[in-house]
């Protein structure tokens, strides 16, 4: 029987997975529109393709965020989201099924009881054979397994920051400062400021235009707000300076947090991370100017990688397809 490998990144608002062979296969929304009767959940429709049942809702049509934290939020639905993935990484051709292969990448605050509902699911779900690995290693693959490694992973939820060498995370910590906290404060900034309600769409489209850690910025946009008791929607004029001063204190917190963990790095690791510098990755890390900020805090070169939204499961590919760095992995999960 055939066997194929899957790096599955489970993030909150995305699910990568890279097929060894072939690269990224699927980089879609971690949610679902299913159907429940009788206690048999059926999937409706998966990923971006949700969005037209939130336009139109229809009767007995539930859509559900399948993942939260890094953590399963509900098992059925998760099922329905992993097999439609998994199916577009299968071959259209073939009679028989291969056997799949599933190296799935979470959070370092996943705890072994989490651990093992992935591993369930992922089974319902199609695959044969399941290793959970923690991210932050997962990225060191795609930097280069066996060197020290100093990784800002930021995500919609969380951000994972750690320090990685040949053995695995040497140190790390896994902070509730994600990307879906600066789009939330921007909504709530301007339920206080403009005595406005925006739709969470909304205030993730001025994040994604405004935000910028450059204090020199002077974008502006236009935008259709509805006030506070009123029906009408009326336009408002945000600028970046005023989104800096929102996301700014949530910033300075995590880079904080990162110049404390710089105190912790092993001295075995030192002269490569200082080479290296800060890596940056995850969707947060496109926030302009955000790699300048945190160098000119810590007083150490940080940099973006290239395609940061994927190189968690892009990383697990690197251990399906080198066998040396995969049985160096395996070691470390075994001995932990």
């Amino acid at each position: 029987m055939n066997e194929i490998g899957l790096a599955i990144d489970l993030g909150s608002a995305t699910t990568s997975i890279h097929k060894v062979g072939s690269g990224l296969i699927v980089s879609d929304e971690s949610r679902v529109t299913v159907m429940t009767k009788n206690n048999k959940m059926t999937l409706v429709e998966s990923g971006k393709g949700v969005e037209k049942y939130l336009k139109t809702p229809s009767q007995g049509y539930q859509t559900i965020n399948t993942v939260d934290g890094g953590v399963i939020t509900n098992d059925k639905a998760a099922v329905c989201m992993l097999k439609d993935y998994i199916s577009r990484c299968l071959p259209g051709n073939t009679l028989i099924k291969p056997k799949i292969k599933a190296l799935v990448l979470v959070g370092q605050g996943v705890g072994l009881s989490e651990k093992r509902d992935i591993e369930k699911v992922l089974r319902k779900a199609g695959a044969s054979e399941v290793i959970v690995l923690e991210s932050p290693v997962a990225i060191a693959g795609a930097l280069g397994y066996g060197r020290g490694h100093f990784i800002v992973d930021i995500g919609s939820s969380k951000t994972e920051i750690a320090i990685v060498g040949a053995d695995g995370i040497a140190t790390g910590c896994s902070v509730d400062i994600g990307g879906d906290k600066l789009t939330k404060a921007i909504a709530d900034y301007m339920v206080k400021s403009m005595s406005s309600t925006v739709p969470f769409s909304l205030a993730e489209k001025i994040k994604r235009e405004l935000g910028s850690m450059y204090d020199n910025n002077n974008m502006s946009m236009r935008v259709n707000v509805r006030k506070v008791g009123i029906a009408k929607t009326q336009s408002e004029v945000i600028t970046s300076k005023e989104i800096l001063g929102v996301i700014e204190p949530y910033i300075a917190d995590l880079v904080n947090i990162i110049y404390n963990m710089s105190f912790q790095i092993p001295e075995d690791l030192s002269t490569d991370i200082v080479g290296e510098g800060i890596v940056l990755c995850g969707g947060g890390a496109k926030l302009a100017g955000l790699d300048e900020y945190i160098s000119k805090f810590m007083k150490m070169k940080a940099k973006v990688v290239d395609d940061p939204a994927t190189i968690v499961s892009r990383g697990g590919m690197h251990f399906l397809e080198t066998n040396t760095d995969f049985a160096k992995i395996l070691n470390v999960i075994n001995y932990k």
